[in-house]
């Protein structure tokens, strides 16, 4: 039988640190799947683990989903994977045209970065502008341009008014210095910052909710500034709602704030994990890629709208449209919220849960988290010990203090409870450390 120890010498021969995404790396060694059903994963020893990762989130409806999976096997069985158009590829996107609210027009494409890679394109013909600003410590993919500022060691940030913009790996094109950051949730240093690089700028790029640094709104009426402020400058305002899209209601972040923007990436639950991105955006933006009137802006890939992905997204969709999946999230939620909340105050450890739409990041800290400043002093410490003894008790959460975890629809009460069990050890730890 193999195992994990065996698979990664085998895997480490040729494939850098035996994993195909950094973030799966983890010392001695990483872990090998075999299977996954609802919200738990097998490994190859056949170990049961509770998964509160799920996929990044992108599983939102539990991991093999009968409808999602029948209609997966469905288009196999037909011979459909890639290079051809699809009716249910028309089917999903008529089915999300009918969830989110001012729905425009849509294209697919195959991972958020791609997503992102055509909509700066879109944004940098429109305007005849070149840089586009990002969020401080917001991870929007691994496009040069925007793989600045993620997760920046506190030496590299720079001013809380002028964030500076580090590179979030070697090998970036020199011109991803010249990208904007923001500071989320400080209007008046927007502003400032937007109006001073407003000639330069194609687009502001944003997710509505940080989720990738955990969980972080908008505070007061900041979407509404950046949504007044692109419009009257003339630059184009791009949701990243590849985690926002279908958790927190069923049009989105869209539709909980009641701000359109100019263009929106979609992803990860919107085909409950197979691997498939949206751009979706005003008619006469996405105009410039229609190739029937000859739309300047290439769109092209082997893989979009792949048979099976498209067939899972139209499948999924539908079961996310009436809100009781996002209804059925937030109460599991609230029960994990509402626990760690208890276990802070029994235990005397500051902490908090924050979340919705089954996301949520525990901080290990006092003070409200409004953004990357306030969330990079969430004790690392205390939550390695919360990760470690997460995963004594067979329960997966992400590694980094920083991220998010997020629960499915699959997920139930027991599971809740079994997490909050292992976390009550974790406190406990926590308490006679100090």
């Amino acid at each position: 039988m193999s195992t994990s120890q065996s698979l990664y010498e085998r895997a480490s021969r040729y494939v850098p640190g035996g994993v195909h995404s950094n973030t799966r790396f983890q010392a001695p060694h990483p872990v090998y799947f075999q299977r996954a059903e609802g919200a738990y994963l097998w490994d190859v020893e056949g170990e049961r683990y509770l998964d509160c990762t799920m996929g990044n989130a992108s599983v939102m409806l539990g991991h093999a989903h009968p409808g999602v999976d029948a209609a997966v096997a469905d288009a196999v069985s037909r011979g459909l994977t890639t290079g051809v158009e699809t009716e249910a590829a028309v089917t999903a996107v008529e089915t999300l045209a009918g969830m989110i609210p001012d729905f425009g027009r849509v294209r697919f494409a195959n991972t958020g970065t791609e997503a992102l890679m055509h909509a700066l394109s879109i944004a940098r013909h429109h305007t005849g502008r070149e840089r586009v600003a990002k969020v401080e410590g917001a991870y929007h993919g691994w496009f040069d341009p925007l793989w600045v500022s993620t997760w920046p060691a506190p030496d590299q940030i720079g001013p809380a008014d002028r964030p500076a913009a580090p590179p979030s790996s070697a090998g970036l094109s020199r011109s991803a210095q010249g990208t904007v950051v923001l500071p989320w949730n400080d209007a008046d240093a927007t502003e400032r910052l937007l109006r001073e690089h407003a000639s330069d700028l194609a687009a502001v790029v944003v997710e509505p909710v940080l989720i990738d640094i955990g969980f972080i709104p908008p505070t007061g009426d900041y979407l509404r500034l950046l949504r007044d402020l692109t419009a009257e400058l003339g630059i184009v305002l791009v949701f990243d709602e590849l985690l926002t899209g279908f958790r927190l209601a069923p049009g989105g972040a869209r539709q909980v704030y009641g701000i359109t923007p100019d263009l929106t990436t979609y992803g990860k639950a919107l085909s409950n994990g197979y691997p498939l991105a949206a751009v979706e955006g005003r008619a006469d933006l996405m105009a410039c890629t229609d190739p029937s009137s000859g739309g300047p802006v290439g769109w092209v890939g082997t893989y979009n709208g792949h048979g099976s992905a498209v067939a899972a997204a139209a499948a999924a969709l539908p079961l996310l449209a009436d809100g009781s999946a996002q209804a059925r999230l937030d109460r599991l939620g609230g029960v994990l919220r509402d626990g760690f909340a208890e276990l802070s105050r029994a235990y005397g450890v500051p902490a908090v849960v924050a979340g919705a739409g089954g996301h949520f990041q525990p901080y290990f800290l006092s003070e409200p988290v409004t953004g990357y400043r306030t969330a990079m002093v969430s004790d690392a410490a205390r939550y390695a010990i919360l990760h470690r003894i997460a995963r004594e008790h067979r329960i997966l959460l992400p590694a980094k203090p920083l991220l998010h975890a997020a629960l499915s629809t699959a997920h139930t009460e027991a599971d809740v409870a079994a997490l909050l069990k292992a976390a009550e050890e974790a406190f406990a730890e926590m308490r006679s450390a100090t």
